[in-house]
């Protein structure tokens, strides 16, 4: 084989970069998510996708909490620890996500209207700017009380793009998961959702619980959706097939030798299961993880952490 370099055209790199992740600790999943929490009914979904709910409440993730169920109502026990606000709860229907990512988009709305008052209101305090446009001029009257100039302030308090996170519970079956559904869309563009005007966007994160991995009658998640996947939670399956078709489907990321020796390590004991996280990460060594909060290092991984606090136990405040 012979080889031939040269000159590099593609030296030259984008000015501006925007990123849409939201700040986390360390240790937290990287947001906005797209989480699959699978397992046969009764064995612990509901509970682990509250846990990892309340972990980003205590890590202020969260500004609204969106939740798609038919059983929302006989789950309300299992789920008042998160705070939903009943009109953020929604029955599956054809039209749900597209109300939910239009709320979202209400959001961006709303704190972009705040950021517009903002700078004019500045830019008047610090006589910076005095030529007005109309649309300007608007903005003022709305943000004069009583012919005084009022610094505008938001609804929340500590202004930032609102983080949003969408739970899908018991969805398989439902319109929800129709061609008429928004579902392709939300797992196609989940982190695009809701542009800002300066770049970025809001985005909006999703945990959804299914029974099944995927089924043969073709009413699960498709593969297209599967493959979005930033994070898998699974526990302990009996089903040969399912677990050869998730190996199939990592496609080589995951070589099935470590899926396999991670998986028989973590599904040792009844409700016990299994995470793995897709994509970039921060290190290797927070790509498999026991019960949430234990990491399963692999030789591999561990010599190529360049961490300055190596992994030793965690607790993610569940």
């Amino acid at each position: 084989m012979k080889i031939k370099k040269v000159a590099n055209i593609f030296s030259t790199k984008p000015k501006d970069k925007f990123s849409n992740d939201w700040k986390t600790s360390k240790y937290m999943f990287n947001h906005p998510q797209l989480h699959l929490i699978t397992a046969p009914r009764g064995t612990g979904k509901t509970y682990l996708m509250s846990k990892v709910i309340l972990a980003g409440i205590e890590e202020n993730l969260y500004d609204r909490i969106f939740l798609i169920s038919p059983t929302a109502k006989s789950n309300k026990k299992q789920i008042q620890d998160l705070k939903i606000a009943e009109e953020d709860i929604y029955e599956p229907t054809i039209e749900a996500i597209q109300l939910i990512m239009n709320e979202v988009e209400a959001e961006r709305d709303e704190y972009q209207k705040y950021l517009d008052e903002l700078a004019i209101y500045q830019s008047i305090i610090n006589n910076k700017n005095n030529d007005f446009t109309d649309a300007d001029l608007e903005v003022i009257d709305e943000i004069m009380i009583d012919g005084e100039l009022v610094k505008p302030e938001y609804k929340r308090p500590n202004p930032r793009r609102p983080q949003c996170i969408c739970i899908l519970d018991d969805i398989l079956n439902t319109p929800v998961m129709s061609n008429g559904s928004s579902i392709n869309r939300l797992f196609t563009i989940n982190r695009h959702i809701a542009p800002m005007r300066d770049g970025g966007a809001l985005g909006l994160g999703v945990l959804i619980l299914t029974q099944t991995y995927s089924t043969s009658q073709g009413h699960g998640l498709s593969r297209g959706l599967r493959e979005n996947l930033t994070e898998l939670t699974i526990f302990q399956n009996k089903q040969e097939k399912q677990l050869d078709k998730m190996i199939s489907e990592f496609g080589g990321a995951i070589s099935e030798k470590t899926f396999r020796d991670a998986y028989d390590y973590a599904i040792r004991e009844d409700f016990d299961n299994l995470t793995i996280s897709f994509g970039r990460l921060e290190c290797e060594t927070l790509r498999f993880r026991r019960n949430l909060n234990e990491f399963i290092l692999f030789p591999e991984a561990v010599k190529t952490c360049k961490c300055k606090e190596k992994i030793k136990k965690i607790d993610l405040k569940t």
